[in-house]
């Protein structure tokens, strides 16, 4: 199964529900208690000293407690205990049993009744508290979190609009609208809301996690590496702050931070595919680390042997340090799961040719030339393995089919002559030789010099495919070499 790719604004949305949950201190009506007794989140790690209360008589000492009985934690320590391992269906079950609950700890359990898909009974607990309460935006706020929730997503829009005209700082109301907006690609808007919160709140994770997405989105690189250094800061274990990072450090062009940072995230996230596959780009793409990118992609093929994008990478590999047969194997598969991969068709059209199945190289080369019709040689390869398989007058046909749509007077038109009414090849070699694009004159010496094999002139043929450089990238420069080594 192909993992979802998360991304900030997901992680966002995720979190929405529990905002409220957070950092609930509220206490239970009629049962006040002392500040310094109630253990704060932060402070989880901490034991709580309750200071005695005084009393007239300082020989008055507290009963005793029996070693076999332990003390009931109040409602807001059992919540807080609770929200450490997300236990929202204890946390719910504690609320319900409550006798008396505060304004906030009724928000609270519509918040978890969300949280568990108890959407129905979320609705009335919040319709209940909204006439107690008219206006009250956190009640407000919460209905938009269950309007989210069921996929009402034109009400909550309205809902948040509503809050915001009447209270324009209104933290959640602000976090949820950015966090829409960043979903739907609508940048700035969504940085207005996030840099709104950090105002007032400097230390938001979400507004600065948010921020950072929307800046890095928008271009805005340098600031939002800011955002997101801040917000790495604060919550230091969360991979998609590196991976957002990562694309800013590379937009930045500084590709050593980039894949640091991708490092980073798969330290964090070691069974997340996209994880490798962008570390595995900046490798290829920017170092030439093909090794280290081997690495990353053999990683992923063992969480996900169908991502399409790493079956191209590693067919790209593999063709690049001549395993061609291996790379062979992935580029079939990479058309079986995707037959419109028109890219494949150039690398199987070469193995074909370099295997003697010129049948089958004419195929792919043919396909080749209807992907991208821009590049005629695609066509006059087709034709080179026409003749190839002796069958010259399709090949006629093809190259007149094609000629009229080359460039007159440039030097694939007048190959495509060449090959049309084979004569002296004068002209044509002092028409490769003028041509100023390196790459391209290269090439052409490939299919001078496969015309000559053609004719039996094995030693000018020879001396052509020389003339082919061997790195130009393109298919030409392989064929030559196999040429030169297989009369």
């Amino acid at each position: 199964m192909i993992k979802s790719r998360l991304s900030i604004t997901g992680a966002i949305l995720l979190a929405l529900i529990f905002i409220t949950s957070c950092g609930c201190e509220s206490t239970p009506t009629g049962k006040p208690a002392d500040s310094s007794s109630v253990e704060k989140p932060e402070d989880s790690g901490s034991k709580n000293e309750v200071e005695k209360p005084e009393t007239q008589d300082d020989t008055v000492s507290e009963k005793p407690v029996p070693e076999d009985v332990v003390e009931e934690p109040t409602l807001v320590e059992s919540l807080n205990e609770l929200s450490d391992v997300e236990d929202t269906g204890k946390a719910l079950a504690l609320l319900e049993d409550a006798d008396e609950l505060t304004l906030e700890e009724n928000i609270l359990k519509a918040v978890l009744m969300i949280s568990e898909g108890q959407f129905v009974k979320a609705r009335e607990e919040l319709d209940l508290l909204l006439e107690e309460n008219p206006g009250n935006s956190d009640i407000l706020y919460n209905q938009a979190i269950l309007e989210n929730a069921e996929g009402h997503f034109p009400q909550r829009d309205k809902i948040v609009s509503d809050i915001l005209k009447s209270d324009p700082d209104h933290e959640g109301a602000l976090l949820m609208k950015g966090t829409v907006d960043l979903a739907a690609k609508r940048y700035e808007d969504a940085n207005k809301s996030f840099l709104r919160i950090l105002k007032k709140n400097p230390d938001n994770f979400m507004a600065l996690s948010g921020g950072g997405s929307a800046q890095m989105n928008m271009d805005k690189l340098e600031s939002a590496i800011k955002l997101l250094d801040m917000a790495i800061k604060l919550e230091p274990e969360f991979a998609y702050l590196y991976v957002d990072r990562a694309r800013a450090w590379k937009g930045l062009k500084n590709y050593g931070k980039s894949e640091d940072d991708y490092g980073r995230a798969i330290e964090l996230e070691p069974n997340v595919e996209w994880h490798y596959l962008d570390r595995s780009r900046i490798r290829i793409q920017y170092f030439h680390n093909l090794e280290g990118a081997w690495e990353d992609l053999e990683t992923l093929e063992s969480l996900n042997p169908d991502n399409l994008f790493a079956n191209i990478y590693k067919a790209g590999i593999l063709d690049e340090w001549e395993r061609y047969d291996e790379a062979e194997i992935y580029y079939e598969k990479v058309l079986a799961a995707r037959p419109n991969y028109g890219y494949a068709h150039e690398p199987l059209a070469k193995y074909a040719y370099m295997n003697g199945d010129f049948v089958k190289a004419k195929n792919h080369f043919l396909l080749s030339y209807q992907f991208d019709d821009r590049d005629p040689l695609f066509a006059l390869a087709a034709a080179l393995c026409m003749e190839k398989t002796g069958d010259r007058k399709k090949a006629e046909s093809l190259l007149k089919e094609v000629a009229p749509r080359v460039i007159r007077d440039s030097v694939e038109y007048e190959m495509f002559r060449y090959y049309l009414q084979p004569g002296s090849n004068f002209f044509i070699t002092d028409k490769i030789a003028k041509e100023s694009n390196e790459d391209l004159r290269s090439r052409m010496y490939f299919y001078l010099g496969a015309r000559d094999d053609l004719n039996g002139l094995r030693k000018t043929a020879l001396a052509s495919y020389e003339m082919v450089e061997d790195s130009t990238g393109f298919f030409e420069s392989d064929l030559a070499a196999w040429e030169r080594n297989n009369p």
